[in-house]
């Protein structure tokens, strides 16, 4: 039997050749922006407090805009590791995907981090760790492609 370790946070990082304040106008400003590298589409009431839906396909995944502070940080809540509505699951058990942006040398380092895996319920956390882990390997690079890199 393969065991698998679970970590509470999955962390990604990149540097972006553009300033803080042209990454988040490109990146994470709107709906539109986000939805043209992560996920396909976005619908809903993309503001602080509002729920979206992020879809890939027929996969519709329910999320809460907790935190957009413009040219900083964009965080929302979601069930990872499937099509979840908020509703799916107890409100404790909510990821918390942080997008956060640094000036740094050379641009914007953005970082990703989703924390709260070790709150999911166990017979959900491995699946849900595991999905996310190799998703954000699968969505975040296609950011860094989004300017050229």
């Amino acid at each position: 039997m393969i065991m698998l370790h679970i970590e509470d946070s999955i962390v990604r990082q990149v540097i972006l050749p553009a300033t803080p304040g042209v990454v988040w106008q490109k990146s994470f400003a709107s709906a539109q922006a986000l939805a043209s590298w992560f996920p396909q589409a976005i619908e809903g009431d993309f503001v602080e407090g509002g729920s979206v839906d992020f879809i890939w396909g027929e996969l519709r995944c329910e999320c809460r805009i907790v935190r957009l502070d413009p040219g900083k940080c964009l965080v929302y809540q979601w069930h990872p590791g499937d099509a979840f509505r908020l509703s799916s699951h107890p409100e404790g058990e909510l990821t918390t995907v942080e997008f956060l942006l640094e000036e740094c040398e050379g641009g914007t380092k953005v970082t990703v981090t989703e924390s709260g895996f070790l709150r999911i319920a166990k017979q959900r956390q491995g699946m849900a760790f595991e999905q996310n882990f190799g998703g954000w390997d699968e969505e975040f690079p296609k950011l860094a492609k989004s300017y050229g890199l």
